[in-house]
């Protein structure tokens, strides 16, 4: 069932889901920043790849799989103020990341700065995948674009700033994460809770379980490819090419990714209720395949850009599909139902890339890129079955 407003906000309409987008955009900004920094951390804190792996490991799984109960929260607490808080949290501990003086410190700074974000992701998609809207996939790709707009931004803008003001002037960085969380608890309604306790929304997953654990699968293995190429790509091209830790290709790369797949969300969304949930979830992750693969090929330069927007376009189709049937699979409980595909997804995604981290120091960076491109196989398999069970087939 739809969310109903109980009190209006300065913000009405079709503009709350512009709101979301772009409070999601200056959210995600922010998260982009540990990807961008990995070579600097690595020669800062004189890192292994174990290390840097763990680091994105703890932010990976606090904005992630913690999503599902704080979804369920929000609905009892006030999606409005849950949302808001969240994105002041993320802003002020991510921004702090330049002034950690240790990798301890940066992995709490991390937790914090997730579970800060995990209180946006799952709240706002519900709201703008709600089955009032009329086209559900395509509104939640929309706000998934807004999010990877944002990862687009982040890396080049990061490392110019660091490259201008330097790592300890990071804290500057929170200003435009405590404008949009102000926004959000002005501008946005308030909403009724669902009938559900947060038990009963358990339940209502519990339930839907067998259906949703095939999504869940796949988002898992999609999240594990897309963290083995936005983190180990900019650590391969430094340490098998010599490209700078600073270098600007760096931001280019992991721009061109996030906002290529910010437009595969909104072509996923656009293109499954047309297609078919199946049918474009399925060939969207094969045609990724020789993208991820060829990336280990191709000299570092535009045609790592090119690729790289490719492999990221293709493999975010999926996102809004997923999202979608799984909260028409648990009415009762959209939030949490959003929270385990889109976060407890990726949170595991992260749990499991520990142990890439610990495979890269064994058999290099290079073999591990094509082992993630190589898992979009199993990938592909596990939405055939996903989609199919939960009604998506065609």
């Amino acid at each position: 069932m739809p969310h109903v407003v109980a009190r209006p906000g300065l913000v009405t309409g079709a503009r709350i889901a512009v709101l979301l987008a772009v409070v999601h955009a200056v959210n995600d900004v922010l998260l982009a920043t540990v990807g961008a920094l990995l070579p600097s951390l690595r020669t800062t804190f004189a890192a292994s790849t174990t290390d840097l792996a763990v680091i994105v490991a703890v932010l990976t799984i606090s904005s992630s799989a913690t999503q599902p109960v704080i979804g369920a929260f929000a609905e009892r607490l006030g999606l409005r103020k849950v949302i808001a808080t969240g994105v002041a949290l993320a802003a002020v501990s991510m921004s702090l990341v330049g002034l950690a003086p240790g990798l301890g410190t940066l992995a709490v700074l991390l937790a914090v700065a997730g579970l800060g974000s995990a209180a946006l992701h799952p709240v706002a998609v519900s709201i703008v995948g709600s089955s009032a809207s009329p086209n559900p996939g395509l509104a939640v790709g929309l706000f998934t674009a807004g999010g990877m707009a944002g990862f687009a931004l982040g890396p080049v803008l990061v490392l110019w700033f660091v490259r201008s003001h330097g790592l300890e002037a990071s804290y500057w960085l929170m200003v435009p994460g405590l404008l949009a969380a102000v926004l959000l608890w002005y501008g946005l309604p308030d909403w009724s809770p669902h009938a559900a306790t947060v038990r009963g929304q358990g339940t209502a997953l519990l339930r839907a379980a067998p259906a949703v654990r095939w999504l869940l699968a796949t988002s898992v293995i999609v999240n594990l490819v897309s963290l083995v190429v936005a983190s180990a790509l900019p650590l391969w091209l430094v340490e098998a090419h010599g490209v700078r830790p600073d270098a600007s290709l760096l931001g280019w790369v992991l721009g061109a990714y996030s906002l290529a797949a910010g437009v595969g969300a909104v072509a996923g969304g656009a293109l499954g209720g047309r297609t078919g949930y199946r049918s474009a979830t399925v060939a969207s992750l094969l045609l990724a395949l020789p993208a991820a693969l060829a990336l280990v090929v191709v000299p570092p330069g535009a045609g790592t850009v090119v690729l790289a927007a490719t492999a990221g376009a293709l493999l975010y189709v999926s996102q809004p599909l997923l999202v979608v049937r799984a909260q028409a699979l648990v009415p009762d409980a959209p939030v949490a139902a959003a929270g385990v595909v889109i976060g407890l997804g990726a949170g595991l995604a992260g749990a499991l890339y520990v142990l890439v981290g610990v495979a890269q120091d064994a058999v290099g960076l290079g073999a591990s890129l094509v082992a993630g491109g190589l898992l979009l196989l199993p990938a592909a398999a596990a939405a055939h079955v996903a989609l199919g069970r939960a009604g998506g087939a065609r």
